[in-house]
């Protein structure tokens, strides 16, 4: 194959050859080789790269030596094409390198395997149930595009209470690290209320970083400064890039004020939010919905919970499926319900229905109590064990007040709630408050199929029923008032009868601890009846 002296100037070029007189045989057909190799080099590259564009890489990872490969291959043309415009004259020696290097890659080129599946999302979770659905599946797409994009570094999840944003981050913090678009991932939970300072002692602590001892003093006014600082000149010095992921953002805060860099090719932050106005006040590039699961993928959820099959009877299936579709495509609600509902009878089934049909809930629990009698001692000690147990409680912190009517804060939150419990204590009858809570109790008992549950605190049920010791001083006392006959004298009676008959919870003595503690267990036991819409969907709705 012969060659014109113009192409082999050309390519002379590249070994700084220039010859002036024409080129011996011997280094055209060096030269001649080399051109072929390059050009199979050349050939090689774009084959390996087609392959590359054409792998769905939602489903399938190029293998690591591919992209080694390519950018070896990238780095040899840039060396070829330096090698042109070099003013002196390079030795034969610098050029034969380039040739080896180019055969080595061509012969390197062969790959198996060529790319490997990339396991499902679900492969990724720690939690041993996790389920995968279509609208998963939808917004674990769009974050991987979202935390591979260079011009993204703020990231939003947002979606309701219950929709699995938690599960679904930290599966997709798993997920990148294995395909390594990020070498570390920092998951940090802020809570309703984020404190600078715990967060930044949090990732601190994730990326090995020892504050002085000056910098953990109460009294230094620059602390947080100066802590944000060493968290940012930590990250940016990182070799390799990082993401934070930042679960549960429900009040605004200044990320750079933790000291997360906003705007960093080192670092991406991803955080999940309930509603999407808090992802633009948080500055997100990119704001991701996780939508609700269907219909059928919550019937099909619902299933696997409540433990029933297709073999059971038509009514039973057919309540099931309108709960699960009352749970409005939660996983978190479904999941709950449905392990709650496991193995009960029928109109414990009937009930859970009803409770989610009925939206205007705003608490699960509603304490009637003596303030004077048990509000510094036994009911502050249930409300506390009720609200870490996780239940919403109302509880009248301000004190019962003076006036003839129950205050109308009071009758909504009674409304409102899913069960009242009444501590009847040894002075419970003596406030005419009390005595109109318990008649408005029994009222949404009856209109709105609300549970009550009354707790005999160091009290007989006989003596409530028969009107004797206290309880009968009392109402003698608001019938002197009052009047015999009086319409609210006999509804209040009434209403001591009701509770009375109720097969109550009984303390006169022991652990109160002990006995508090059965009242949180046996509440959980019934949490499908104590279903609430929450705050936060109605705010992000209002908006």
């Amino acid at each position: 194959m012969s060659v014109s002296i113009h192409t082999v100037k050309d390519i002379a070029q590249y070994g700084g050859l220039l010859v002036s007189y024409g080129v011996p045989d011997w280094m055209a057909k060096v030269l001649q080789k080399f051109e072929r190799r390059k050009n199979k080099l050349i050939s090689n590259r774009d084959r390996v790269q087609l392959k590359v564009e054409s792998i769905d890489h939602k489903i399938e990872k190029v293998s690591d030596v591919v992209v080694e490969w390519l950018k070896e291959t990238e780095i040899l043309m840039q060396d070829m094409e330096n090698l042109k415009t070099q003013p002196r004259i390079s030795s034969l020696n610098e050029y034969m390198k380039l040739r080896k290097r180019i055969k080595a890659l061509n012969v390197k080129c062969v790959f198996d395997p060529f790319s490997t599946p990339i396991l499902s999302l679900e492969r990724f979770s720690s939690e041993d149930n996790f389920m995968c659905f279509e609208s998963t599946e939808k917004a674990s797409d769009e974050l991987l595009e979202a935390l591979e994009d260079d011009n993204c570094s703020i990231i939003g999840l947002y979606g309701r209470h219950g929709s699995g944003k938690t599960t679904l981050v930290k599966a997709m913090g798993k997920k990148v690290e294995h395909l390594k678009i990020f070498y570390e991932v920092l998951f940090v939970n802020v809570t309703q209320n984020p404190n600078i300072t715990t967060l930044q002692d949090e990732i601190a602590d994730l990326l090995n970083i020892r504050f002085d001892r000056l910098l953990n003093m109460k009294f230094d006014r620059n602390g947080e400064a100066k802590r944000a600082r060493r968290i940012l000149s930590t990250i940016e010095n990182m070799d390799r890039p990082i993401l934070v992921i930042i679960d549960d953002v429900r009040s605004i805060f200044d990320l750079e004020r933790v000291g997360i860099p906003c705007n960093s090719n080192r670092c991406k932050v991803l955080l999940t939010t309930r509603c999407k106005q808090d992802c633009d006040l948080m500055r997100c590039q990119r704001k991701i919905q996780l939508d609700p699961i269907s219909t059928e993928e919550a019937c099909t959820l619902f299933k696997v919970y409540s433990a029933i099959h297709h073999e059971e009877n038509s009514e039973l299936l057919n309540v099931a499926r309108e709960v699960a579709i009352e749970c409005e495509g939660l996983p978190k609600n479904i999941i709950k319900v449905g392990s709650s509902l496991r193995s009960k009878p029928m109109e414990e089934w009937k009930a859970s229905l009803e409770n989610l049909k009925n939206p205007i809930a705003h608490w699960q629990m509603f304490l009637s109590f003596r303030g004077k009698d048990t509000r510094d001692s036994f009911t502050g000690f249930l409300y506390q064990a009720l609200r870490q147990g996780g239940f919403k409680t109302f509880l009248d912190n301000e004190g019962l007040q003076t006036g003839e009517q129950i205050a109308p804060s009071l009758k909504d939150a009674i409304e409102t709630s899913r069960l009242s419990i009444v501590v009847l204590s040894e002075n419970y009858a003596n406030s005419a408050w009390c005595l109109d809570e318990l008649v408005k109790i029994f009222e949404c008992a009856e209109l709105k199929n609300q549970l009550v549950w009354p707790i005999f605190y160091k009290v007989d049920p006989s003596d409530i029923r028969h009107l004797r010791k206290n309880y009968g001083k009392a109402m003698a006392h608001h019938e002197k008032i009052l009047g015999v006959h009086s319409e609210k004298v006999q509804k209040w009676k009434s209403a001591l009868l009701k509770v009375s008959d109720l097969s109550g919870k009984h303390y006169k003595t022991g652990y109160e601890y002990e006995f508090i503690q059965k009242i949180v267990e046996d509440a959980k036991h019934i949490e499908n009846r104590l279903q609430i819409e929450l705050e936060d969907h109605r705010r992000c709705q209002a908006n």
